[in-house]
């Protein structure tokens, strides 16, 4: 592709005006999910907030910056973690995972269930796009880097597509091509390509009628978090199409769609921007903005100008040479970034999880690579090891030519001698005087005991006929095919749960996960009881939230008192019960009874910092321990 300066510094201000304008528009309404009651975000745009959808990309520029577009999604997880404190949702689960050691690509997908197809990384997308203005394939290869940080499969396709679509816009400006030109980012047969598509096929057919077009894609794609990024995605798709390319309308559309409304707003518009540019845009939106960001995190930027942004974007496209910019002018500040160190670097594979449990093992593959201009020749060696773990594979001499790399697998176990299992667990990984950390997260370690149940005992109303013979004394159909059991029943002695695991035949439960295996360990079908123990050892004295998902009933004991109690059915999500609690310094007995009434049974347990907030604003803890 070539393009001169100005035309691409006009599609690079475009976009990011229609970034900051959508986000405004949208965020005093994120997370209502049903259509908007105003008439039009004039109403309520809010420009002075920070958005972290801006945010994380004024990070990424900043990290492009100082090392150059030879970047990997190691040098973008370090700067999160040094400047960007959000700790929202799959923000949090990546925090987490990156204290544990954990990195990308797994920092997205472990422990992860619900979020990893959030809206967190979709919204990032802009800035691959104007960095490799009219090359999809490479921006949507750095999406893919960028995504999987916090997210896995859905929303990272979401990123790729999006920054596809944006890279493309450069050149094409028709935005149906550009929907329908960019699906093979999206898998095909997968769930946000379908979405696509169908939203397509209903505007093609005639229909004309965003809040119609709304409803029939909510009907398929809806979920019940507000940031899912398919249903999201849905909502954008609608905004462009129906939008008809006018910037107000198109973003009108998307905010009064609702969910997560300064997400979608802003990538509407931040592509409708790119396809028409700064000059093409109403003056009076511009107006909204003033041209002027707010940022919420701690960046390094001179002004918050919006057209100094797109002038510094500018920049690192120039850098990255995706494209032909020519006419470039004098006295463009292009960043000189010092060359990256060649020198021996490492992957880690996990085979499963990058967890382990009691008495158990995490297969793993740690391959070398000799990016140095030397032959190099050594022992791979792992250390950092707790007490009572082993390493299998450790000790291998490796021989490797320069620009050659060895794969080589190791198996990581505990054995009976592990007293404490620790949920942080950092290893090291050595090679040629190079080195480098990984994380092993420790499970929580539950001992259950379970399932109890009892034959459910009700009677048919009086005056229906019987469905046994005359004479029988039989129980009534749903008896014969339903059990029971019941939150304030005790099933074992629950004033001394010590002594009552010691007489149970107890199973032992590795939780590599907050979301507990409970279907996989419990195999009995129907409705019963089970408890779950463990000794957790905290640090210190603490108040803490814990964080509760449940799809049923639930009672929750520490040390001995009730502090948790929920008799209830319900869809599990990982947020559906929280309170502050207090942990003592050293051991503290937890104990859970969770009931099973449906076909299944999801509980999730997460504990969360309490610094006088909500646990929403706070970190996960990494620094506890099971005792087994």
């Amino acid at each position: 592709m070539q393009i001169t300066y100005q035309e691409y510094l006009d599609k690079v201000h475009g976009g990011w005006i229609g970034k900051c304008l959508g986000g405004a528009a949208g965020a005093p309404v994120e997370g209502i999910k049903k259509v908007i009651p105003y008439e039009h975000y004039r109403e309520v745009i809010r420009p002075d907030l920070p958005n972290d959808d801006l945010d994380l990309q004024l990070l990424w520029l900043e990290v492009l910056q100082k090392k150059g577009p030879a970047i990997t999604s190691r040098d973008l997880a370090d700067a999160w973690n040094e400047q960007c404190w959000y700790p929202f949702s799959e923000y949090g689960i990546f925090l987490k995972n990156y204290e544990r050691g954990i990195m990308p690509p797994y920092s997205g997908s472990f422990n992860n269930p619900v979020f990893k197809e959030g809206e967190g990384c979709p919204i990032r997308s802009e800035i691959w796009g104007m960095i490799f203005p009219g090359n999809p394939k490479k921006a949507a290869e750095y999406a893919r880097m960028d995504a999987c940080l916090d997210h896995a499969e859905a929303s990272v396709w979401i990123e790729e597509y999006y920054a596809a679509m944006e890279a493309a816009a450069f050149e094409e400006t028709d935005i149906s091509r550009l929907i329908t030109g960019s699906l093979c980012y999206l898998p095909e047969g997968s769930r946000p390509r379908n979405c696509v598509q169908d939203v397509c096929k209903d505007y093609e057919s005639g229909c004309r009628d965003w809040e119609t077009a709304r409803t029939r894609m909510m009907r398929k794609y809806a979920h019940f978090d507000f940031t899912n990024a398919v249903t999201n995605l849905g909502i954008v798709i609608i905004a462009l199409l129906y939008g008809e390319g006018d910037m107000d309308r198109t973003v009108n559309i998307a905010f009064r769609c609702g969910y997560d409304t300064d997400c979608t707003c802003a990538t509407a518009a931040a592509l409708l921007g790119i396809t028409i540019g700064a000059s093409g845009i109403d003056p009076s939106l511009k107006a909204l903005v003033d041209d002027s960001f707010v940022i919420g995190i701690d960046v390094e930027r001179q002004n918050n100008s919006i057209a100094e942004l797109s002038k510094e974007t500018c920049a690192i496209g120039i850098l990255a040479g995706a494209a032909a910019i020519t006419d470039i002018p004098s006295g463009i500040d292009i960043p000189h970034p010092a060359p990256r160190k060649e020198d021996i670097e490492f992957d880690i594979k996990y085979k499963a999880f990058p967890a382990i449990g009691r008495m158990d093992q995490c297969p793993c593959e740690i391959t070398v690579h000799n990016r140095t201009e030397s032959k190099t020749e050594d022992l791979v060696t792992i250390s950092g090891l707790p007490e009572g773990w082993d390493v299998f594979g450790s000790g291998q001499l490796v021989t490797l030519n320069p620009g050659e790399s060895k794969s080589m697998p190791i198996v990581i176990t505990t054995t009976e001698q592990v007293q404490n299992l620790n949920n942080k667990n950092l290893l090291h990984v050595n090679y040629a005087h190079a080195g480098a950390d990984f994380g092993i997260a420790g499970a929580f370690v539950w001992q259950a005991a379970g399932p109890y149940f009892e034959a459910l005992e009700k009677q048919d109303r009086p005056g229906l006929p019987s469905p046994h013979g005359e004479g029988c004394n039989l129980p009534t159909l749903e008896c014969m095919v339903n059990n029971a059991a019941y939150l304030d029943k005790a099933y074992l002695d629950e004033q001394n749960f010590r002594e009552a695991f010691t007489q149970e035949d107890t199973i032992w439960i590795n939780a590599y996960e907050d979301l507990l295996p409970l279907d996989e360990v419990f195999t009995f079908r129907g409705q019963g009881a089970i408890y779950l123990q463990q000794t957790l050892i905290s640090p210190e004295d603490r108040d803490i939230w814990v964080v509760i998902g449940n799809n049923d009933g639930y009672r929750l004991w520490i040390n001995g008192e009730i502090v948790m109690e929920r008799d209830e059915i319900r869809l599990w999500t990982p947020y559906n019960n929280y309170e502050i609690i207090h942990l003592n310094k050293g051991t503290n007995e937890i104990v859970l009874k969770l009931l099973r009434r449906t076909e299944s049974l999801k509980f999730s347990f997460g504990l969360r910092r309490y610094e006088g907030e909500h646990f929403h604003r706070k970190r996960w803890y990494v620094d506890f321990a099971s005792e087994i």
